[in-house]
């Protein structure tokens, strides 16, 4: 059997460029709708500590990368099926089809398109936006609302700077509103070390730190040490203070975050949602390349092709939030526990893949 010859490359670029441009519009206006909408999220914040001038300018420019990172896979979705929608409203489509030009050829170069913005999405999460995000939290957090930084990373460690010493944790649990592996060095005023507080972690309840595991060490003068019993864990700092000095998954890198994850299996913590966070560096980008292959299947499947360009808007809208409400729900059974790390991270990937693949293998060519 002789297969026809490719398409040219003049046939690639037009298919290419009927994709890229309403791609383009999409990043565009999604990013803006997203900087709008977490504008208004922070409002109050804004007007009471001023950042509506040059530092709020400053702080949403920094959210850009990780926002475009965040839509990138939506984008190529409505993209697909703007352009497309464009080219069948004209029968464009259908005179492909008419000259033997199969669905798959006109795929290749959509989905070469695709697979670069893959690549862009990647690197740009583990370059730019690691950055780009602790900065935008710093200018947040310290800057604007004008806290002290009282605390910082070391070796990915925390250390905080107390009145009568030092305090350190192993990690924080947001969520939890936990401190794990916690010591309090407090210091004599010949700067000496008098004694240390030792917990296994330590729980807010609202009001102070609650200590579980906690073990008190004085160090006497001729350098013996005598061991007490504690019930207090005195840590003059809320919640709200290990906000700005916690990295979160965005603002690690993923040669950074597979340090963290080392580091805390060694101290015996668990990792916990981390290794899901990992896994969705990957998923992430790969989920761009899956939403253009099944915007392809809609577009060139004969069912959709009488869709209008706001009613394909609107299913890019539909396909796109069902896609992260599936990320969401296995994220969160991952992150608990119900479901190991790589299929909270992948599942939602696989089960769009064989969406697009069965409406393509099922589609009529005509």
């Amino acid at each position: 059997m002789r297969l026809r010859p490719r398409l040219s490359p003049v046939m690639d670029r037009f298919l290419a460029g009927q994709f890229f441009g309403p791609f383009m519009v999409c990043v565009a206006a999604f990013t803006a709708a997203y900087l709008l909408g977490d504008m208004f999220d922070r409002f109050n914040d804004l007007i009471r500590y001023g950042g509506l001038g040059l530092l709020g300018l400053e702080y949403f420019a920094l959210k850009v990368p990780l926002i475009v990172t965040q839509i990138l896979p939506v984008a190529c979705l409505a993209g697909v099926l703007l352009g497309f929608a464009i080219l069948n409203r004209s029968g464009e489509v259908l005179a492909c089809q008419q000259l033997g030009i199969s669905r798959l050829e006109m795929a290749i170069p959509v989905m070469f398109v695709a697979l670069l913005i893959a690549s862009f999405n990647f690197l740009l999460s583990e370059t730019v936006v690691p950055r780009a995000t602790r900065q935008a939290k710093y200018l947040y957090h310290v800057e604007m609302k004008k806290r002290q930084l009282q605390s910082v990373f070391s070796d990915k460690r925390i250390w905080i700077r107390l009145r009568s010493g030092f305090a350190s944790a192993d990690a924080y649990d947001k969520k939890k509103a936990e401190l794990q592996g916690v010591t309090v060095y407090h210091i004599g005023e010949d700067y000496s070390v008098k004694d240390i507080v030792y917990a296994d972690r330590a729980d807010w309840n609202g009001h102070q730190w609650v200590p579980h595991g906690i073990k008190d060490f004085s160090l006497e003068p001729n350098g013996n040490v005598t061991a007490a019993s504690a019930d207090r864990l005195r840590l003059a700092l809320k919640p709200a203070d290990f906000s700005i000095l916690r990295l979160d998954p965005d603002e690690f890198s993923l040669w950074e975050l597979d340090e963290y994850i080392s580091s805390l299996k060694r101290k015996g913590l668990d990792p916990g949602g981390y290794l899901v966070d990992r896994d969705l560096k990957y998923a992430t980008p790969v989920s761009c390349l899956i939403m253009v292959a099944l915007g392809m299947a809609l577009s060139l499947d004969p069912l959709p092709r009488h869709l209008s360009l706001g009613r394909s808007f609107g299913l890019a809208i539909a396909i796109g939030f069902g896609y992260w409400l599936a990320f969401g729900i296995t994220s969160s059974f991952g992150r608990s526990g119900l479901m190991s790390a790589w299929w909270a991270a992948w599942l939602p990937n696989i089960v769009f893949s064989l969406i697009a693949l069965s409406i393509f293998l099922l589609g009529e060519e005509r």
